[in-house]
């Protein structure tokens, strides 16, 4: 920990309550969370998960986190939508060729 990152105990924090339980919420009622994890002080780059269940994530924020960590959430559900979509395709077979139909 740094002093001169001026550690507060105001400042927003992943584990409150009021945040697990808008977390549980959404779970519950819309479906997976996308997280991004930025590591305190840069140690590595960034990752990206997603959850679908509220006790995976609380796991990994109570065992794959270190203090200073930061934290970025989506629902999943209202961000990934076919509106949104970059790019779209399917895996072809030898001759190049792909299903234009399909159970998915």
């Amino acid at each position: 920990m740094s002093e001169a990152d001026a550690w507060s105990e105001t400042g927003a924090r992943i584990t409150d309550v009021q945040v697990l339980e808008r977390l549980r919420t959404v779970l519950a009622e819309e479906g997976s969370v996308i997280v991004e994890h930025r590591f305190y002080r840069g140690s590595r780059a960034p990752s990206r998960r997603v959850f679908d269940d509220f006790e995976a994530l609380s796991a990994y924020l109570k065992e794959q986190t270190r203090p200073g960590d930061s934290f970025r959430m989506w629902s999943f559900e209202s961000t990934c939508t076919d509106a949104r979509v970059l790019e779209m395709g399917k895996v072809p077979d030898k001759l190049g060729r792909v299903p234009q139909g399909g159970a998915y």
